[in-house]
């Protein structure tokens, strides 16, 4: 860092902060979430950060051109150094790999101005020789003890916090408006407002919610059941429906393979035609057609260097800031280890159970993970999976939000419900309860689909913001 004069500043990690809130999202909503305009000491760098500030409540994307063209309205885009100067930001940026770190600087050093500031007014109300120094020593040690806590580190939110939206774990806006504005799209719409991420099976998505942010969602089956099969129908649902991006942890097989799943589940073309390429003409030229759609499709595969917790963790992180993905998946928990000597198998899966529950809270994403159930599923009359089947941990039953069993009769009976899979909600720790729902399973392709055709609820409110200044005066009534 350059050597700076006045009082305490960064002007680097200012452009830091402000070019990766415009090249990337995930750093445009922590930034807004987790500074004030009067944390930047220059005046153009205020600004601009008002303004994606309010682009990011008003949920619109804080890239350059929207920037500029919000910063135009007011007479303010010269002021800032024109549009020339947004680019150089977005551009000297770099990576937003280090977010927090320059968001950290930022609060530090602005801090340090407010205080030193502080400080200078008492220093001069002292010299000033007043009759009740003890009245003036009371209004400093409020100030800094008010000051402190807004740039205190510490987790510990109250309840008037969380309701205000001051420390909110979602949104800054408060609490009691979200509420308003989630009845407000019940009454516009008459359907009921969705809070995290659709599946894309409506008999789920009207009655419940599983992947909530910061939800484990564990789904767990024997073998041949469709697990895997009911992990991808939903990726590709969350891909190509609703546009957001999704993250696969494969352990089991290897990217390609993948591919080629989701290709057999979008043609509808049997994987082993696929496998063995005994297609027609008209085969190929459907998977052609899907071919077009996977390349541009926001779905990214790890099937390296990803056997262990620690891994896992490190590059969940990774593509959370660089690709904001709505939704992880990780086939599937058996397959992991702890990355060191543990007690017990036991003891490992509950290790990686926990790491895996605040993993989803730390980086507020669902991580859906698939599991295997034991043996005692296969010598039960019914073949009907229980909590206790989770295999290796109880542990599994504790940490995760969401466990979901998936049964096929027809897979011990061709007679028993053929082509129909069962879905068993055997915990929703967040959500409403929904027991038991039905879905078709096209096990050639590897398709589940809802037996309801009904468009399933939607997941964004008509938001309507008060107004905001786009300048605020900056004073320091400090010991007034």
């Amino acid at each position: 860092m350059s050597a700076n004069t006045g009082p305490p500043h960064s002007k680097e990690s200012e452009m830091m902060v402000l070019g990766c809130m415009l090249s990337n999202r995930h750093s445009h909503a922590s930034s807004a979430s987790a500074l004030e305009s009067s944390d930047f000491f220059f005046d153009e760098h205020k600004l601009i950060f008002q303004v994606l500030r309010r682009l990011y409540r008003e949920e619109k994307p804080g890239e350059i051109h929207l920037t500029a063209e919000e910063l135009k309205k007011n007479d303010h885009l010269q002021a800032i150094g024109g549009v020339a100067y947004l680019t150089a930001l977005a551009q000297f940026a770099g990576t937003s790999a280090h977010i927090h770190e320059y968001i950290e600087i930022l609060k530090a050093k602005s801090f340090n101005r407010q205080a030193s500031l502080l400080l200078e007014e008492a220093k001069k109300a002292f010299i000033s020789d007043p009759p009740d120094p003890n009245n003036i020593a009371e209004k400093v040690h409020r100030r800094l003890h008010d000051l402190g806590k807004r740039y205190s580190n510490s987790d510990k939110a109250s309840i008037g916090e969380i309701l205000t939206g001051a420390k909110s774990r979602t949104d800054p806006i408060p609490l009691i408006e979200r509420i308003e504005e989630r009845q407000h799209y019940f009454k516009i719409h008459k359907k009921p407002f969705m809070t995290g991420v659709p599946t894309g099976f409506v008999e789920i998505d009207n009655e419940t919610t599983i992947l909530e942010e910061t939800n484990l969602v564990v789904v767990a089956a024997r073998p041949a059941m469709g697990k895997t099969a009911f992990a991808i129908n939903i990726a590709n649902y969350v891909c190509s429906e609703r546009k957001k991006a999704v993250g696969i942890f494969s352990l089991e097989m290897g990217a390609d393979q993948l591919v080629e799943r989701f290709l057999s589940l979008r043609t509808g073309i049997p994987g082993e035609k696929i496998k063995r390429g005994s297609l027609s003409d008209m085969d190929m030229m459907r998977i052609k057609e899907q071919e077009s759609f996977l390349r541009t499709a926001k779905l990214f595969i790890h099937d390296q260097n990803c056997g262990t917790i620690g891994q896992i963790v490190s590059k969940a992180k990774s593509l959370k800031e660089e690709e904001d993905v709505s939704l992880i998946i990780i086939d599937y928990l058996q397959l992991l280890n702890a990355g060191g000597h543990a007690e017990s198998r036991q003891y490992e899966v509950a290790e990686i159970s926990r790491k895996l529950k605040l993993l989803a809270m730390e980086i507020r994403t669902p991580i859906l993970c698939v599991s295997q159930l034991s043996r005692k599923v296969e010598e039960r009359q019914g073949h009907r999976p229980m909590m206790s089947d989770l295999r290796d941990s109880g542990q599994i039953e504790q940490d995760s939000d969401v466990v979901i069993f998936i049964q096929r009769p027809d897979y011990y009976d061709p007679l028993d419900k053929p082509g129909m899979a069962e879905l068993i909600v055997a915990k929703n720790r967040n959500g409403g309860t929904t027991p038991s729902i039905q879905l078709h399973f096209d096990g050639k392709s590897g398709k589940f689909s809802s037996q309801i055709k009904e468009t399933p609820r939607q997941t964004r409110p008509f938001r309507q913001y008060r107004a905001e200044p786009l300048f605020e005066e900056e004073g320091h009534p400090l010991l007034r």
